[in-house]
């Protein structure tokens, strides 16, 4: 059971497992929300500082 949910991806001449793969795609998701988020907040700002003047 456990040698099934461990599978490596052979990626040129490096194995990686999908564990690895799962945290380095959740930090990618996690960092593009955030960039996003904070992002959206600036543009936002700006939008209300050009209507307050």
């Amino acid at each position: 059971m456990i040698n099934q949910i461990f599978i490596s991806y052979q990626l040129g001449e490096v194995e990686v497992s999908n564990l690895t793969l799962f945290i380095l795609l959740s930090f990618s998701s996690f960092t593009f929300i955030a960039v996003g988020i904070s992002s959206y907040k600036l543009y936002k700002s700006l939008i209300n500082d050009n209507e307050d003047n």
